[in-house]
């Protein structure tokens, strides 16, 4: 889990809602792009316009 300002449960929970949304989709890999998004689902607060950054989730193992 990254360095987050919540709980390791308050983490998990995110990360089944987003699962749970994706397999509702159909989607077996995610890739979160926006900056409050990859806030919101891993606390990283990476905020950089300039260059670019991604959080890719993946259907069943840990996120990048």
């Amino acid at each position: 889990m990254p360095a987050t300002d919540f709980s390791q449960s308050e983490y998990d929970t995110r990360l089944t809602k987003t699962r749970a949304a994706m397999a509702a989709q159909g989607i077996e890999t995610l890739i979160v792009a926006d900056p409050s998004n990859m806030a919101w689902l891993t606390g990283y607060d990476g905020w950089s316009f300039y260059v670019p950054q991604v959080v890719i989730v993946p259907a069943a193992s840990a996120p990048l």
